[in-house]
Parts: structure tokens; sequence; C-alpha cells
């Protein structure tokens, strides 16, 4: 079930719903414009018809006052029907109905006589006609008068013809749709809906383009934060590239990818802690390891060498037998001396550095410079100053035994001291390549393999023991008398 919910997740993630919701919005919003577009169109259009039959009924009744007191029907007939007459099919189907009626109610002018005859009372006239003829008739002054017919939507408006001092000579009747006809609405529904849909088209695509834009980073970002832990290490820098770009943004997409960034650091840093550790026990491990080994050596030398004074006092030895002894007696005291040299380095205790450490620090690195036909110059001398033994051997042993292999086969490898009231300098060279900061840096710091694969701990080990004893190491300046020369400083002790 997890892994079904997983592979059906992303197709539902929001690359996919911020472009879906955008244009959804639109879509919606396309709808809203259009309905209120249309409830606008028909107000405007209700008001534009009142305000044009107003003006018109009032038009008229002004123009109609000489045609009544004459009793000119022809002209009011062609007054009214000038006025009224339809431009087109569009405009007869919004023609305002008009009748002119006398101070007795009577029809007394109509462009449609056919519809309202001459002299017809304005009893036989719509109800809405005569009623609003009859609040103009009835009413003292005569004022206008406005009926409104819901079920139809039709408006009517009678305004009154007045002569001089005010007396009522007629009515004028006006009648218009108050709002959009049923034809007018199907047109503008149509228009509606075509624009409509063509703007809503466009906006719903722009909107799903900016979705998939605004997403883009936040989609790139979850791609890069999954690929980055299964990347190979050769890939890791162009991964690193990758996730510093999206991390440059100025947005909560960059700050995540920051916080990603900082925890794979983290990570990173917290691994390489590990493999130190690692290396760290593995050469504690060793060192207990010697220290067994050192004193189950020790015992039948010892018995070896008890042996050989044993026989030399009892007697009677001979020439041959005498130099026979004295040569097993000086190798098997050699031996002894190069594992007291290996127990002494396993040892936890401290004591100061003598002269015998250096000569057993000798005694170990020469048979293996000779080992790879290197020439070892030896010239180490005590400090001034009372030193750790322990400390002093490691660092010794270390960074003579890289000099020796970095030298090489026929390579020279050169150790020396120098003293100062400051502090006791090791000065360890060699004869094979150059070793620049960079590179010293990275073995310092552990992070740098063989060609193998394998960590090499030595100058990290070096590097910590002096900084615990409170000193450095440091590359000597190129005007140094040998390729390389690393320097190990100890600080005097304060008294």
């Amino acid at each position: 079930m997890p892994d079904a919910a997983s592979g059906v997740a992303p197709s539902f993630g929001y690359r996919v719903k911020v472009p879906l919701a955008l244009t959804l919005v639109a879509l919606v919003s396309g709808i809203l414009v259009a309905a209120t577009t249309y409830m606008l169109v028909d107000r405007h259009v209700e008001t534009n018809a009142e305000a044009e039959t107003r003006r018109l009924a009032g038009t008229l009744a002004r123009a109609l006052v000489q045609p009544v007191l004459r009793n000119d029907v022809w002209q009011a007939f062609q007054t009214m029907r000038a006025a009224t007459q339809p431009l087109d099919a569009t405009a007869a189907a919004q023609a305002v109905e008009v009748v002119a009626l006398d101070a007795r109610g009577q029809v007394f002018a109509t462009p449609s006589p056919r519809v309202h005859p001459l002299g017809q009372h304005l009893s036989t006239l719509p109800e809405p006609l005569a009623q609003a003829a009859r609040r103009v008739l009835e009413s003292s002054p005569p004022a206008p008068a406005r009926i409104e017919v819901a079920q139809s939507g039709v408006l009517v408006l009678a305004t009154p013809i007045v002569g001089d001092e005010d007396a009522l000579l007629g009515v004028v009747l006006a009648s218009h749709p108050r709002a959009l006809t049923e034809a007018q609405r199907v047109a503008v529904i149509r228009q509606l809906v075509i624009l409509g849909a063509v703007a809503m088209l466009v906006v719903a695509l722009a909107g799903g383009v900016v979705g998939l834009r605004m997403t883009a980073p936040l989609t790139r970002l979850r791609e890069v934060m999954q690929a980055m832990p299964r990347r190979a290490p050769a890939d890791a820098q162009a991964a690193r590239e990758e996730l510093d770009q999206v991390c440059g943004r100025r947005d909560e997409v960059g700050e995540l990818g920051r916080s990603f960034a900082a925890m794979m650091d983290q990570i990173a840093a917290q691994q390489e802690l590990e493999r130190h550790m690692l290396e760290a026990e593995r050469m504690a491990s060793i060192g207990q390891l010697t220290a067994g080994i050192a004193h189950e050596v020790n015992n039948p030398l010892g018995g070896m060498l008890a042996a050989i004074e044993n026989r030399r006092l009892r007697g009677n030895v001979d020439e041959p037998t005498s130099r026979t002894l004295a040569l097993l007696d000086r190798g098997l005291r050699q031996v002894h001396e190069t594992v007291q040299a290996l127990l002494n380095e396993a040892r936890s205790e401290r004591h100061p550095l003598t002269a015998s450490d250096l000569r057993d620090l000798e005694l170990l690195l020469r048979p293996e410079a000779e080992h790879v036909r290197c020439r070892l110059d030896w010239q180490a001398t005590m400090p001034l100053a009372a030193l750790p033994a322990v400390p002093v051997r490691q660092v010794l042993l270390n960074l003579t035994l890289n000099a020796i292999a970095a030298a090489g086969a026929h390579g020279e490898v050169r150790v020396w001291t120098a003293d100062s009231a400051e502090a006791w300098a090791v000065w360890v060279g060699n004869s094979g390549a150059a070793l620049d900061a960079a590179k010293l840096a990275a073995l310092t710091q552990g992070s740098e393999r063989s060609a193998q694969g394998r960590l090499g701990l030595g100058l990290w080990i070096t590097a910590r023991i002096l900084h615990t004893a409170g000193g450095r190491l440091r590359l000597a300046p190129a005007e140094a008398p040998m390729t390389t020369v690393l320097v190990a400083e100890f600080l005097h002790p304060t008294t």
C-alpha cells in the first residue's frame, strides 16, 4: 500500500494543484464577470430607456401645445411620427409607443392610428395607459405620472400638455420596455458567452503557465533533494552547484534549499567525524596489539639472553664460540631494544623525553629507510626543556615514516632539530614530490585518501597531538634545503 500511494501522490502534487487552482479561479472569475456585465448592461438599458422616454414625452408635450390649441391633428401626427420614427429593425423593436389625448380624455393624435383610432376614449385604452392618463387629468396642478407594469416589464409615462396659465390641454402617453427585450437578451447573452469563453480560455492558459512557472523552483528543489543522496562522489560537485542555484532564491523555496544544504553539510561532517573516530579506534587497537606482542616477545628474548650469559659464566669458551655468542647477544639485544621501543610507544604513562628515546626512534626508523633504499640522515638532539616523551616520539615517528614513503627508492630523508626560547622544533625533510599547503591541510584534516582508497591518518594524528600539546605543524618556506620540509614545534612548558 505505501508503494502504491507513493506512486500516485506525485501526480497530484503542487506542480499540478497550483496550475489547476489558478485555472479554476480564472474560470470562476470569468463567469462572475460575465454575469456582472449582463446585470450592468440590463440596468444601464433600463435607466437609459426611462430617461429617453421621459425626454421624448416632455418634448412632445411642449411641441403639441399649438397643434392642440388649433385642433391641428395633421401637424400633431407629423410631429409625433417624426419623433418616434425607427431607424432600423432593432430600433423598431425598441420604439416608444406614443398617444396624445385631449382634455376630454379622447385620442387626439398618434403615430399608429390603426391601433388607437382618433376620438377613442381613454377607457378603451390598455389599463396602464388609461391609469396614467387619469392620474394626470385628475391632478391639480397637472403633474407627470409613472406606471410600471411588472408582468410585462413595460414602463408608461404620462406628461401633461400645459398651455398658458397652466391650463391642461391634454396628455402625452409614452410606453417603452423597461429593460432588454427577449431578442436583445439573446443577442447580449450570445456575445457574452463567445467573448467570455475566449477570455476565460486565454486567462486559463495564462494561469496554467504562471502556475507551472511558480512551481518550477519547487519541482527543481524536489529533484535535487531526491538526487543528492544517490549521487556518486564524482558528481557531488555538480549536485552541489545545482543546489546552490536553488539556495540563491530569495523566497521560501530558497529557504528550504538552504535548510537542506545545511542539513547535508551537517550529515557530511558527522560522517567524516565517524570515519576519523573509526580510524582512531583502529590505531588504538593496533597500539594495544603492539603492546601485547612486545610483552610476549620480551619473555623469550630475556630467556635467550640469560642462556648466552650463563654459557659465558661457565667458561671454557673458545674463540669461534665467543664470536658467535657475541653476535647472538648483539642481535638479540637489538631485537629487544626494537621491541622495547614499540612497547614504549604503546604505553600511556607520561615521562620526560630522554636521549634513549631518540636513539630508539632512530633504531626503529633506519631499517624502514634501508628497506626502501632511502638514505636517512638523523641529527635529532635533545631539547633544552623537559618535554613529554610519548607525544614527541609519536610525532617524530609519523613525520619520518611519511617522509620515507614520500622520498621513495634512492631518496633522502633528513631529520634535525632546532631549539629556541619559546619552542623546540623538529624539521623533517625529504627529496620526494613537493607538498603544497592545500594538500597538507587535506592531510591534517584526515580527508585525503590514497589511490587504494585508504584514509591516511598519520599527519592527522600528528596535528592532533601537536594541538593537544600546545604546538603546531607547518610547512617550511620554499628556501628550505629539501623539496618538502615539515616543521613540528613543541612549546616549552612555562614555569
